[in-house]
C-alpha cells in the first residue's frame, strides 16, 4: 500500500484523488500568497510546476482573462483533477496540462514570462537539473517563484528557513539573479517564498 507521504508527493488512483482534494484545501492560502508574488499581467505565458488539482491555475484565470498557462505535474491523477477544474479553458487551448518530471521534460527555449512552483520543490528528484531546465525555458527577465511550507513531522520555522537557504543556493547555481526571500505565517507553520529572475543579458 502507498505510504501517506508518497500518496501526497505522487498521487495515484482513488487515494490520490482524496489527496488532491486535501491538497487543494490546505494549500489555498499558500497558493494565493505565491500567486501575488508573480505580479501577473494579462497576455503573459505562465508555467506551473506541480499544478496538483489545479487550484492555482483556476485562481489565476479567475483574475486574468488573457493568460496562457501550461502545467507540468508528475501525477496523471492530478492531471485528471486539474483538467476537470479548468475544462473550458483547456478546450480553448488557453491551458495545457502535461504529465512529467521537471528534470526529464524537454521544455521550449525562452517560452515563459513567469514560472510558479508551490510546495513541491523538495520532492524534485534533482532540484539543480530542474532549475537549469526552468532557466532554459524562461524568457530573459522572466520571474521564477518557489514557495515551500514544510509539512513533515516536527516541521517548524527553522526548517522553513533552511528550505529557503537551500532554494536560494540552488537558484544561484542555475544562474538566476535578483533574489528575494519572504516569510509568512500560514497555518500550519511558517512558509517561505523565494523569487528570482533570469538575467536579461548573458
Amino acid at each position: 500500500m502507498l505510504s501517506i507521504s508518497k500518496t501526497f508527493s505522487r498521487p495515484k488512483g482513488w487515494l490520490g484523488s482524496i489527496a488532491g482534494l486535501i491538497m487543494a484545501n490546505e494549500n489555498k492560502a499558500l497558493n494565493q500568497w505565491a500567486i501575488r508574488h508573480l505580479d501577473l499581467t494579462d497576455g503573459e505565458n505562465i508555467l506551473e510546476i506541480g499544478y496538483g488539482p489545479g487550484y492555482s491555475i483556476k485562481h489565476m484565470l479567475k483574475h486574468y482573462q488573457d493568460l496562457h498557462i501550461d502545467g507540468l505535474d508528475a501525477s496523471s491523477t492530478m492531471q485528471e483533477q486539474a483538467q476537470s477544474r479548468v475544462s473550458k479553458r483547456a478546450k480553448d487551448k488557453q491551458v495545457r496540462l502535461y504529465v512529467g518530471k521537471i528534470e526529464k521534460t524537454r521544455l521550449p527555449e525562452e517560452q515563459y514570462d513567469k514560472v510558479l512552483s508551490v510546495n513541491n520543490f523538495t520532492i524534485w528528484d534533482d532540484p539543480k537539473t530542474g532549475l537549469l531546465n526552468l532557466y532554459h525555458t524562461l524568457k530573459p527577465g522572466g520571474t521564477l517563484v518557489i514557495v515551500m511550507q514544510p509539512r513533515e513531522k516536527g516541521a517548524d520555522a527553522n526548517r522553513t528557513k533552511e528550505m529557503g537557504e537551500n532554494i536560494l543556493n540552488d537558484l544561484k547555481f542555475a544562474g538566476f539573479d535578483h533574489f528575494s526571500i519572504e516569510y509568512e505565517e500560514i497555518r500550519p507553520t511558517l512558509a517561505v517564498c523565494v523569487t528570482a529572475k533570469k538575467p536579461r543579458s548573458e
